[in-house]
């Protein structure tokens, strides 16, 4: 057996993650990537430092955002994924 887990996976159900400045000053996103966050964290950690430190979202992550669970604007990567969901 090469690994295991357990528990749960925090995914969006866009199956694309957040990566987001919030409307609380201060507070930042960086979550739900369900099972390929691990594989991005060198590109996506550069990405969310540029957000913290500009307090705006670098261009590739700007559909990232948390606010398109409301407007509706998705990003839907479920056929992106190598695994089911």
């Amino acid at each position: 057996m090469l690994r295991q887990w357990g528990g749960i996976v925090d995914i969006c159900p866009d199956a694309s993650p957040i990566i987001s400045k919030t409307h609380i000053k201060g507070l930042y996103f960086n979550c739900g990537w369900g099972t390929g966050g691990f594989k991005a964290t060198p590109g996506s950690g550069d990405l969310f430092a540029h957000t913290i430190a500009n307090d705006e979202p670098h261009k590739l992550n700007a559909d990232f955002n948390i606010n398109r669970f409301v407007s509706g604007d998705l990003v839907d990567e479920h056929g992106a994924a190598a695994v089911a969901h």
